[in-house]
């Protein structure tokens, strides 16, 4: 009861925290103050909910925040990345982007586990993510992001998929008028990013260079909440321990809780606004981030 309480008031300031800081961002600087103090951030807060007993709060406090620091550095140069298959017409920047915010976070998700930052590597490719061991002996391991896993089904059920533009991207990719969640919506946008899949509109023009690079922004923004999923490593590892089930299918999943917050946040964001129109829809901060790296 004791770790639930405290799991609650913790989940609770970074809430408050993220909803305030998400309404300053409007260039470069400020861009790169929010992605190194959200991963500073969330990464004390999960330190400190992994920390050991024996072990003394201030010191894993600080270690988790200055290892998220240099985590959240990393995804903001990745979204800079990003950003220049926009500024220089050149997908060819999708995959260095990619393997930038792979490090980036995580780093920030071993300095939330209480980990040295170089212990574990994840590499997220659409829903699939694959897992560098490092500590004792290199391990890989492949698992499965559930949520996203079911979203892009979802999304390749309904549109047509691009095998091409997915591995010059490093996501996958598709093309198509039927989204989830926006069955009002569907006559005037460019581009969604569900999840981690991205989908571009045919009828409103289809590829742009601007418009994947905008999309990328947003997968990206969703693996910038992946940290809170090591906020339950404890009652996670419980439930393994009870469980032989469980155990099986924690080798085969990743639970990407994480899209729950990012969801609820961009509703909260776009809540009582005009999406129709140009200050409405970009009073969002995760749409006037894309729109800063991507120019659209």
């Amino acid at each position: 009861m004791k770790f639930s309480s405290r799991f609650l008031l913790f989940f609770i300031t970074v809430l408050l925290i993220s909803t305030s800081l998400v309404r300053s961002q409007s260039n470069q600087t400020e861009a790169a103050i929010f992605n190194i103090g959200i991963g500073t951030v969330f990464s004390g807060i999960g330190a400190v909910i992994n920390k050991e007993p024996q072990e003394k709060f201030g010191k894993v406090l600080v270690k988790g925040m200055a290892q998220g620091a240099l985590g959240g550095y990393l995804v903001y140069e990745s979204k800079v990345i990003a950003g220049r298959i926009s500024n220089q017409k050149n997908l060819t920047y999708g995959w260095p982007a990619k393997f930038m915010n792979s490090a980036g976070t995580s780093i920030i998700e071993n300095a939330a586990s209480n980990r040295n930052f170089w212990e574990q590597w994840n590499l997220n490719i659409g829903f699939n993510r694959i897992e560098f061991h490092t500590k004792d002996r290199f391990q890989l391991k492949y698992r499965i992001q559930p949520v996203s896993f079911l979203l892009t089904a979802y999304t390749a059920v309904q549109n047509k998929f691009e095998a091409e533009l997915s591995l010059r991207v490093g996501e996958f990719v598709f093309s198509g008028n039927n989204t989830f969640g926006y069955e009002d919506n569907n006559d005037y946008y460019l581009g969604r990013a569900i999840s981690t899949a991205i989908l571009l509109n045919p009828e409103a023009g289809g590829f742009n260079y601007n418009t994947v690079a905008h999309e990328l922004i947003h997968v990206f923004q969703y693996h910038d909440f992946n940290v809170l999923n090591a906020y339950a490593n404890k009652p996670l590892k419980e439930f393994k321990k009870g469980s032989g089930f469980f155990r099986e299918m924690d080798k085969i999943f990743h639970y990407d809780f994480n899209i729950f917050v990012f969801a609820g946040l961009y509703k909260m964001e776009h809540f009582g606004k005009d999406q129709k129109s140009f200050e409405g829809y970009y009073s969002n901060y995760f749409e006037r981030e894309a729109y800063l790296f991507s120019n659209y």
